[in-house]
C-alpha cells in the first residue's frame, strides 16, 4: 500500500504559524489546526487517489535498472469523502518544484532532492515502485496528506478514454490550428481521438506554452469527458469494466480489479465538487521551467480537502 511507504508526516514541511497544530493533540480528542484564525479537525473517512499521466507510449512494461525515461505530464489527486458522499480533485503541476525521493544506481534510497514534481516518476522501473516515489513526493507537497492509491495512465490511454464517450465537445480556447487546422480559436467541435490527445497534451509549439494553459484545457476536457462517462454508465452497466480492461494495458495501478471497479462507482455516485488549483509562479530555471506555489494557496487546498471548520 501507498500509504505504508507515506503514513508518516514529512517532518521538514511542518506549516508554519498560519497553520498550527493543536499541542495537545496526544490526548483523546480529534486534532485540531488552525488558519487563517480558524479552527479546524482532520476530516475523517477519506480515501485519496493519485491520477498520473505518463508521457510516453506503448504497454506499462519494466525497465532495467532503477532510471526510466517516463515523466508524469498530469498529476490529479482526487480526495474522497465517503462520510458526505463527495469527491474533489486536486491539479498539481507537473512543473512544481519541491522535493522528490531520490535514488541511487543500485536501488538505495540517497534521502530527498529538489526538482521538478514530474521527474520523481524517472527513478524506479517504470512500473509500481515509480509511481510510488511520486505519490511520496505530493505527499511532501500536500504537508504530508496520505496517499492511499494510484493509477498510471500512459498517452494510449487519451484515445481509449475520448473513444469510450464518443468523442468529448469542447470549445478551442486558444488557436490550435499550429496542431491541427480544424482547432480555431472559438470554435465549438467533437474531438476525434487524436485532436483529444492534441487538446489535452500540446504545449510547446503554441504561442501560450506553459503549463499552466495546458491544466486549463485538461480541466475543460475532464469535465466534459466525466459527464458523458457518467451518462454512459447510466446506460450501460458494464461500461466502467469495459473502459478498465480496455485501459489495463497501458495502466499501472496499486488496485485489483474489484477496487477499480468500486472506484468507479463513487466517481459516478458521489457528488462531485470540483477542481482545486494551487497558485503560484513559473520562472524559467537552468533546464526546464519551475513552478514555485504559492504558500497560503497550497495551505488553503490543503485545508480545504482535508479538514472540516470546528463547530465552535
Amino acid at each position: 500500500m501507498v500509504t505504508d511507504r507515506i503514513k508518516k508526516k514529512a517532518t521538514s514541511s511542518t506549516p508554519s504559524s498560519s497553520l498550527v497544530l493543536d499541542p495537545y493533540e496526544d490526548e483523546e480528542i480529534d486534532p485540531v489546526s488552525y488558519f487563517s484564525g480558524k479552527a479546524y479537525t482532520h476530516k475523517k473517512n477519506l480515501e485519496t487517489v493519485l491520477f498520473m499521466g505518463i508521457d510516453s507510449y506503448g504497454e506499462a512494461q519494466e525497465v532495467e535498472g532503477n532510471r526510466n525515461h517516463d515523466q508524469v505530464d498530469v498529476l490529479m489527486l482526487c480526495v474522497i469523502d465517503h462520510s458526505k458522499k463527495t469527491y474533489q480533485v486536486l491539479q498539481i503541476n507537473r512543473d512544481t518544484f519541491t522535493k522528490i525521493p531520490k535514488i541511487g544506481a543500485t536501488g538505495d534510497r540517497l534521502g530527498m532532492e529538489t526538482a521538478q514534481i514530474a521527474l520523481s516518476h524517472t527513478y524506479g522501473s517504470g512500473l509500481k515502485d515509480s509511481c510510488e516515489y511520486t505519490a511520496e513526493a505530493v505527499s511532501y507537497l500536500l504537508l504530508g496528506e496520505e496517499v492511499n492509491h494510484y493509477i498510471a495512465l500512459k498517452l494510449d490511454s487519451i484515445a481509449i478514454l475520448n473513444k469510450s464517450v464518443g468523442g468529448v465537445e469542447v470549445t478551442v480556447p486558444v488557436d490550435m490550428t499550429v496542431v491541427d487546422p480544424a482547432m480555431k480559436k472559438g470554435e465549438k467541435i467533437l474531438l476525434t481521438d487524436k485532436q483529444a490527445e492534441y487538446f489535452v497534451r500540446s504545449r510547446q509549439i503554441l504561442e501560450d506554452d506553459t503549463n499552466v494553459s495546458r491544466m486549463q484545457r485538461q480541466d475543460t476536457y475532464l469535465h466534459a469527458w466525466r459527464i458523458k462517462g457518467k451518462q454512459k454508465l447510466s446506460e450501460d452497466a458494464s461500461f466502467a469494466l469495459d473502459l478498465i480492461a480496455d485501459l489495463s494495458y497501458y495502466m499501472v495501478a496499486d488496485q485489483d480489479l474489484n477496487g477499480l471497479s468500486n472506484l468507479s462507482g463513487y466517481l459516478s455516485d458521489y457528488e462531485y465538487l470540483g477542481m482545486l488549483k494551487i497558485d503560484g509562479e513559473t520562472k524559467p530555471g537552468k533546464d526546464f521551467r519551475e513552478f514555485y506555489p504559492d504558500e497560503d494557496s497550497l495551505k488553503q487546498a490543503v485545508m480545504t480537502l482535508f479538514y472540516d471548520e470546528k463547530a465552535q
